[in-house]
């Protein structure tokens, strides 16, 4: 129950400091509006042109913006103020009533019947902050994918490798960039994706440019097919294209 509380009282400060921040840009500070459409204006483009030189340039001076604007903020000011606060009166409580974290001690019986673990290090592809992902030109081995992607475009393909029985997974967060996943015909698919800025093309569907949107797709035998994959991704400027191969 503490949990739920802590969590729902998170969730409040969180809608508080977004509603201070609308109220801030729509009323008493008009020209933020204007600077934060230009700064994503010119992150569009960049991202467009990331490739050559001036696309970088372009990109560099949007995120400069979009920056300096959000640190210029009076809202940002305060929520930092506000935050130092919760944080020293944190501290001093936490020193005055400490959290006591009794260890639990398993019996031989619960030892024995523990699970063993493999831990593995390796991943078909990394969380990056800056660079382009690519799965690899030859065949490799299959392993569910949760990336995490800051700025760069991604792609998958799935015809380089022998999907298991069963449902896999594919689950992606990108900030900036595209992401591209080449799915085998005789495959299933189920899509989810979420998106500030940007479009989603999925086989012979086109959408309309999304703007804070969500949209899905479902291939219509899905829910009983042997073999197939779930794609879950997410961007804050960015497009999503699924087309077979």
């Amino acid at each position: 129950m503490f949990s739920k509380f802590k969590t729902d009282m998170i969730a409040n400060w969180v809608l508080l400091a977004l509603g201070l921040v609308l109220i801030e840009i729509l009323f008493f500070s008009s020209g933020t509006l204007f600077s934060l459409f230009f700064a994503g204006v010119l992150l569009y483009l960049g991202r467009k042109k990331f490739t050559r030189v001036l696309g970088k340039i372009i990109f560099g001076l949007g995120l400069l913006t979009l920056v300096l604007t959000i640190l210029s903020m009076f809202t940002l000011k305060l929520l930092v103020l506000a935050g130092i606060v919760y944080w020293i009166s944190h501290y001093f409580k936490t020193q005055k009533d400490p959290e006591v974290i009794a260890p639990k001690v398993n019996s031989p019986q619960e030892e024995g019947m523990a699970e063993e673990l493999q831990f593995k290090r390796e991943q078909l592809l990394h969380n990056k902050w800056v660079g382009h992902q690519h799965t690899p030109e030859h065949t490799y081995e299959w392993e569910d994918i949760q990336l995490q992607n800051g700025i760069g475009d991604v792609v998958i393909d799935l015809s380089n490798t022998v999907l298991p029985a069963g449902e896999s997974v594919i689950s992606i967060r990108s900030c900036v960039g595209k992401l591209t996943i080449l799915v085998p015909y005789e495959l299933d698919v189920a899509v989810r994706h979420s998106s500030l800025i940007g479009t989603a093309s999925v086989f012979h569907f086109q959408t309309t440019r999304l703007w804070n949107e969500s949209v899905s797709f479902t291939s219509e035998s899905y829910p009983s097919s042997p073999q197939k994959i779930k794609i879950l991704t997410s961007a804050w400027m960015g497009d999503l294209e699924v087309k077979r191969v």
